[in-house]
């Protein structure tokens, strides 16, 4: 049984609820129109919740990273970064006595008794900026994190690793990238890195780490961030997003000196195609560098600011699906592509309340797409988020047509449901997320990682 201590009184979170649309006359959400809304979910009654305290504490003050999954056949693994009260030296050019926050990197796997989690590495990190995760072909979970000593003008770690984990402990790692410097640029990029060689400079790299599995060659892949020295906004604003395909991975600049590089999500086509999602935080917009037979092709996906967190994926049919939530409206919107090149026009699929924020998109065993996401309030855009009104929610297609959005968690005086990572074992749907409440008994904000399973 979950137990969290909001003041004197604790608050006893149920491990089941009924199905959408059972129970109880909630009064109903407004659309952003003002109209009232007919598909506000009662909490399910099948779902069991699992706390994961040995993740803890996660940065209830921090944002800007993320929980993430990963599925292979029955088997689920989700990752995310942890907080701690340590600090790390930095020896940076003039900066001394520089430290950095020494942050977990937190691998979590089924249990008997229901999802236990690790500490696999602790880091010094000048920023949490995200954790990528995969199953290599024998089915063993994979981290792609940024490691390494600090570059010479950025603390913390600024190095691209990537590592097995047995045990909850992680092998040697490879080191992917420890710069700037790569293999190759799409042709049609290039002159954004000729005038001052700018794609090729600098050692801070390895940020907002995703990777993947290539299902043709069977080897590991991941995409990064490349910073450049890491540290003016010139770095940020020309930053390179980079790819690496191994057993040897080279190193190949997919995004050249655009500045992108955000909320990095990666997938393979069945043919073996990468194509990587990202934000560019500079002229906002989101981004898809998508491989082709000979060469890389990138468009805008979306042009506009949009809230923390990409869900992105790409069936095993070949389907590509984007979700992202739009800062200016906050609604939950929708776009998929067959081939990673020609794509649907935008479809809002939860615009009740202020909604879709974070979420985080997989596809079934049947090859439908899936969200989860946090729905921050269930009334009108100017009512604020609400604790009493937030929630875990996820959205199914199923025949090619949206359901109504289904509530999994929604605790009173909680704000539950913050940065989920969705996957699918054995065809049933579990999401990782967060939950952040104030504990009056320790007089502070804590934040912690609880799992929700599909009965």
């Amino acid at each position: 049984m979950r137990t969290i201590i909001v003041s004197s009184i604790a608050i006893l979170a149920a491990f089941t609820v009924s199905c959408p649309g059972s129970g109880g006359d909630a009064p109903a959400a407004q659309h952003k129109d003002g109209s009232a809304a007919a598909d506000r979910a009662p909490v399910s009654t099948a779902w069991q919740l699992f706390d994961v305290p040995s993740c803890a504490p996660l940065a209830s003050d921090q944002t800007g990273y993320q929980t993430v999954a990963a599925a292979s056949g029955g088997k689920v693994a989700f990752a995310t970064l942890t907080q701690t009260v340590d600090q790390a030296p930095c020896a940076i050019e003039g900066r001394p006595g520089a430290t950095a926050s020494v942050t977990g990197l937190c691998l979590v796997l089924p249990s008997a008794s229901g999802f236990d989690g690790t500490i696999a590495a602790s880091l010094p990190y000048a920023a949490m900026m995200g954790v990528g995760l995969a199953f290599d072909k024998a089915g063993e979970p994979w981290l792609a994190y940024t490691g390494g000593p600090s570059a010479a003008q950025r603390c913390g770690a600024s190095d691209m690793m990537l590592a097995s984990v047995s045990g909850g402990k992680l092998g040697t790692p490879i080191t992917i990238a420890t710069g700037s410097q790569s293999s190759g640029m799409p042709a049609d990029q290039t002159i954004a890195c000729a005038a001052q060689n700018v794609c090729n400079q600098g050692d801070a790299t390895g940020y907002w780490p995703a990777a993947a599995l290539d299902p043709v060659s069977g080897t590991l892949a991941v995409a990064f961030r490349d910073l450049h020295f890491g540290f003016a906004d010139t770095d940020f604003n020309s930053s390179d997003v980079e790819f690496a395909r191994g057993d040897a991975f080279p190193v190949f600049t997919a995004d050249v000196a655009r500045g992108g590089g955000t909320y990095i999500r990666l997938g393979f086509s069945p043919a073996g195609k990468a194509a990587i999602v990202h934000y560019n935080t500079y002229q906002p917009a989101i981004w898809i560098d998508h491989e082709l037979a000979q060469t890389w092709e990138s468009q805008k996906l979306f042009v506009g600011t949009i809230r923390e967190q990409i869900g992105f994926a790409v069936s095993r049919q070949g389907l590509h699906a984007l979700a992202y939530c739009e800062d200016a409206r906050s609604v939950l919107s929708y776009r998929e592509s067959s081939d990673g090149s020609t794509w649907t026009t935008t479809e809002d699929i939860d615009r009740d309340g202020l909604t879709g924020y974070t979420p985080s998109l997989a596809f079934d065993d049947n090859g439908e797409p899936a969200i989860a996401y946090y729905r921050c309030n269930d009334y009108g855009a100017d009512a604020g988020c609400d604790p009493e009104k937030d929630g875990l929610y996820l959205i199914r297609r199923r025949g090619g047509v949206w359901g109504a959005p289904q509530k999994i968690s929604s605790q009173s005086g909680i704000s539950d449901g913050q940065y989920p990572a969705l996957a699918f074992a054995d065809g049933k749907a579990v999401i990782a997320f967060q939950s952040s409440y104030y504990d009056f008994v320790a007089g502070s904000s804590k934040t912690m990682l609880s799992v929700a399973k599909e009965p």
